[in-house]
């Protein structure tokens, strides 16, 4: 099964590691149940459900022996931006098809192939940021990279430009080695965070995040940190943008992550239709966030430009 990574190479992933089955041990474990503790997590109630299977993927698989994680690069250059007031920024991961649907399709295509040199059949289970797993952390036990001071799995040559998935199996492969954490003494996304939702390396206080209150929350943001998220309509990518390790801007080669929705007239979100919309968004990660949440968005930034002019 040596041939793993050359499949997962030619089908489209930008890094591959493999890494044991058995659970999530420290720092993570005690990690997670801090975050929890301390409800950073805000309204993603679902963080706390599963919170075993969270732990230990052989809960979600049956017989799992290994974690094939794996990472696609997403970055692209922008294309020439629009600088008027009406215009909202969106973050690169929804720049173009919902990446679940992109790496999700890899990640089956990579089973059959492992399923075929098998020659028998093989408890798998794919699993793309939608199941109660530490994917973060199994990607860094892996060797993929490690998790940095944003929260974020760091690698060397791609930065934190990268989404994730896995295939859980129960075949016995041999594992990769963790690779360190490099870091070092650099604070440059803490401190560019305009919110300060990174409250300390690696701790991610969900309900000051331009990213949850975007895309998750379904409470509008207070007016305090509405006047510090402009100009973020969709996501966030301030704590990359200033990243080290974001600067060498290895241009991503999957076609379905080319730039479609880089930026946003606030007025054309707000006076469309949901079917208008649907259109407009289908396949892409902003069709999973849904019409009121979207209109939500563009009127709060709207109107907080308006009071801070």
């Amino acid at each position: 099964m040596e041939k793993i990574k050359q499949w997962g190479f030619e089908i489209g992933f930008d890094c591959i590691g493999i890494t044991s089955a058995q659970p999530i041990d420290n720092p993570h474990t005690d990690a997670l149940k801090h975050y929890l503790a301390n409800e950073y997590q805000g309204e993603m109630q679902y963080l706390s459900c599963h919170l075993e299977e969270r732990l230990d993927v052989r809960l979600l698989v049956p017989g799992a022996r290994s974690v094939i994680c794996t990472a696609m690069n997403y970055y692209n250059e922008a294309p020439p931006q629009n600088s008027t007031g009406s215009i909202g920024e969106v973050a690169r991961y929804a720049w173009g098809r919902d990446y679940h649907d992109v790496v999700r399709e890899k990640l089956h295509r990579l089973v059959e192939r492992i399923t075929t040199a098998a020659g028998r059949p093989i408890q798998t289970g794919c699993f793309v940021d939608t199941a109660p797993i530490l994917e973060k952390a199994y990607a860094a036990r892996a060797g993929l990279g490690w998790i940095g001071k944003n929260s974020l799995l760091l690698n060397e040559r791609f930065g934190s430009w990268l989404v994730l998935g896995e295939i859980v199996t129960d075949l016995e492969l041999d594992y990769d080695a963790r690779v360190p954490d490099r870091c070092g003494a650099c604070e440059k996304c803490l401190v560019a965070c305009p919110t300060n939702a990174l409250i300390e390396p690696r701790i991610l206080d969900a309900r000051r995040c331009i990213s949850y209150l975007t895309v998750e929350s379904k409470s509008p943001a207070s007016s305090d940190l509405q006047r510090k998220m402009s100009p973020w309509f969709l996501g966030c990518d301030e704590c990359q943008n200033v990243c080290p390790f974001n600067q060498s801007g290895i241009s991503c080669q999957e076609p379905g992550f080319k730039p479609i929705n880089v930026q946003l007239d606030l007025e054309e979100i707000v006076s469309s239709t949901p079917e208008q919309l649907q259109q407009r968004f289908v396949g892409t990660g902003l069709c999973r966030v849904g019409y009121e949440h979207l209109q939500r968005n563009a009127k709060d930034l709207s109107n907080s430009r308006e009071r801070h002019t």
